[in-house]
């Protein structure tokens, strides 16, 4: 959704601040305009209809989520020093697997469904997704120019996985019996710094 008609960011970032009290069938078109400023007329110009503009409202929330993650990895990669960027990516995994992101880890399983339901949300999912991707992807080949990651790992395969993980945990979110997080964060931490980190496995 980059590079949007601003018109068109104002609706969506309308949705997304009512989302923030509201379930997303709660959600109105009066409610959008009210709070946006902006004419009937202007939201079916930029959107077919409302749905269309909850269905954006809906990718660009789980795009934003997910640039948290590359935030993070881009400013991790201030550090010049190897060992300090593995500590900083130990970071990255603590910031994206608390209880606090529970919510966050069920919004974007729940776009990633309702995209493969809908023909045209899952048109701007696939854009924003490959767009998310490719940017994590190149974050990753900086990491194996530097000479700190393994050669061997294609940065595209890395970035698909860096996003499974950091959602991965929704399947023990809601059971009875949960895993032990420190079970879970040793997990991660093992694969970063003695697979994805380790450019002695070359």
């Amino acid at each position: 959704m980059a590079g949007s008609h601003p018109t068109k960011e104002a609706l969506i970032d309308a949705v997304l601040e009512l989302l923030q009290s509201e379930h997303l069938i709660e959600v109105t078109s009066e409610e959008v305009l009210e709070k946006s400023g902006i004419s009937k007329g202007s939201l079916y110009y930029h959107f077919e209809d409302f749905s269309d503009l909850l269905e954006q409202a809906q990718v660009k929330r789980f795009a934003n989520y997910v640039a948290e993650t590359s935030t993070m990895i881009i400013q991790a990669l201030q550090i010049q020093d190897r060992n300090k960027f593995a500590e900083a990516m130990r970071g990255v995994t603590r910031a994206t697997q608390g209880e606090e992101m529970k919510q966050q880890r069920l919004y974007r399983v729940n776009a990633m469904a309702a995209a493969g339901q809908n023909d045209r949300m899952r048109t701007h999912y696939a854009i924003e997704q490959e767009r998310l991707t490719s940017a994590l992807a190149d974050l990753f080949r900086e990491v194996i120019a530097r000479g700190w990651g393994n050669p061997r790992l294609d940065p595209l395969t890395l970035s698909v996985f860096i996003q499974a993980y950091t959602m991965g945990q929704v399947v023990n979110d809601y059971v009875e019996t949960k895993m032990e997080p420190a079970n879970w964060l040793w997990l991660i931490d093992s694969i970063v710094e003695n697979v994805m980190l380790n450019p002695d496995l070359a």
